[in-house]
C-alpha cells in the first residue's frame, strides 16, 4: 500500500480503515488514538533482538508504518486523526479512503502469536568483531549462558577443517 501524498480521507461507510503511521511510531499512534475513543489495532509478531549481549523478545508491527482504526461514517471525526501524534495520515486511493473488510482484521486477530528467531539453524552469518572477524560461517545452535548472554556455537572452516567455534551471538550478523 502506498500513502496518498495529499487530500482529505472521506468514506461512505463504517468499517476498518488503514492509518499509515510516522517511522516506528505504530504503537504511539495506537495509544494515542485509543485514548480519543477510537477502536484500533495493531497486528504484531514477537521478534529476538540483541540488547547489551542478553536475547531479549519484543513485540514488532507485523506491517510496519500501518495500523487500523475503525470508523463509523457520520459518528467519527475523521480529522482527529491527521492531528495525532505518531499519525501521518490516513491511507487513500483516489481521494476514497482505503477501507479493509472486516474479515481480514478478524483473521488477523485470532492468529496465534509468532515469533521471528534472530537467527535459525543452518544459516550463514559472518563474525563482526574479535580475531575471527570478516570470517563467514554456519550457523549450529543459538544458546544462552548461565548468566543470560546470548551465545551461538558456529562451524567454521579454519586451516582447511571445520572448527565448531562459540562465540557472544552481538559479534556476528547475518551474511549478506
Amino acid at each position: 500500500m502506498i500513502p496518498a501524498a495529499t487530500g482529505e480521507a472521506q468514506a461512505d461507510e463504517s468499517g476498518w480503515y488503514v492509518v499509515y503511521t510516522r517511522p516506528r511510531q505504530e504503537a504511539r499512534a495506537l495509544e494515542n488514538l485509543r485514548n480519543q475513543g477510537f477502536d484500533c489495532f495493531l497486528p504484531t509478531l514477537m521478534t529476538e533482538r540483541l540488547r547489551a549481549g542478553h536475547r531479549v523478545t519484543l513485540p514488532e508491527a507485523l506491517f510496519p508504518r500501518y495500523l487500523f482504526v475503525y470508523l463509523e461514517a457520520g459518528r467519527s471525526n475523521w480529522s482527529a486523526i491527521r492531528s495525532t501524534r505518531g499519525v501521518a495520515r490516513l491511507v487513500e486511493f483516489g481521494g476514497v479512503a482505503a477501507r479493509i473488510p472486516s474479515a481480514l482484521i478478524v483473521v488477523l486477530a485470532e492468529q496465534p502469536a509468532q515469533k521471528k528467531a534472530l537467527f535459525k539453524v543452518g544459516e550463514r552469518l559472518k563474525v563482526v568483531d574479535g580475531p575471527f572477524a570478516g570470517i563467514e560461517a554456519e550457523l549450529l545452535r543459538l544458546y544462552e549462558t548461565a548468566d543470560g548472554e546470548a551465545r551461538v556455537m558456529l562451524l567454521m572452516d579454519i586451516l582447511a577443517r571445520p572448527q565448531q567455534i562459540g562465540l557472544p551471538a552481538c559479534a556476528v550478523r547475518k551474511a549478506a
